[in-house]
């Protein structure tokens, strides 16, 4: 059994050197993200459409790209990050149009910024979706942050009702600061399941 660090923090929030990275971590389309990553991979990044590695497509951009299948759409309607803001966690879920709830930050003078996004400008976060600290978040406490404003367990649940293995394939998550988020989400969400089981017997 693998254990998790929820003490863990980053040293920071700073967005990756190397240029490809820094440009696949702006694209906020996860199915764009995986196929300009599997072109960069195969050498083949000349071959990326103009404007596809934007960080955000136009309207009509975006209706073109849904043509082939609407699970691209994941990602594709969350706001762009903000001047000197980067994306430290993202969660993809596999409904029709793989929804995408992003954690951003933004290092300031003395404290960091934070703010969770959905793709319904906000619809379906709760109130306490921004928050500051003077450190970068420790797992934990990001987990806390996202789970808090946001109802991932709702979400599994009413989806899978019952099913924790129908439930822990309904999404996964994405962190080049934490390692172990995926992990870790997986791991609070089966506690919520077992937790929620024994309620009801």
């Amino acid at each position: 059994m693998i254990t998790i660090d929820y003490s863990r923090r980053p040293e920071d929030y700073s967005e990756p050197f190397d240029p490809e990275e820094l440009m696949l971590s702006r694209i906020s389309g996860a199915a764009r993200r995986e196929v300009v990553r599997k072109m960069i991979r195969e050498g083949r990044m000349n071959e990326v459409p103009e404007g596809f590695d934007n960080p955000v497509l136009s309207h009509d951009e975006r209706r073109a790209w849904a043509r082939y299948n609407p699970s691209f759409l994941g990602g594709e309607y969350l706001p762009p990050c903000r001047e000197d803001e980067v994306e430290i966690a993202r969660v993809t879920i596999r409904s029709t149009t793989f929804d995408v709830v992003s954690v951003r930050a933004k290092s300031g003078k003395d404290r960091i910024s934070y703010r969770i996004n959905d793709e319904y400008n906000g619809d379906n976060l709760g109130e306490k979706h921004t928050r500051t600290s003077v450190r970068p978040l420790t797992l934990g406490s990001l987990l806390d942050f996202l789970i808090g404003a946001w109802s991932l367990y709702e979400s599994v649940e009413w989806n899978y009702p019952g099913d924790l293995e129908g439930q822990l394939g309904f999404f996964w998550g994405e962190s080049q600061f934490y390692p172990e988020f995926d992990e870790a989400l997986r791991e609070k969400v089966t506690e919520g399941f077992y937790a929620n089981q024994k309620r009801e017997e």
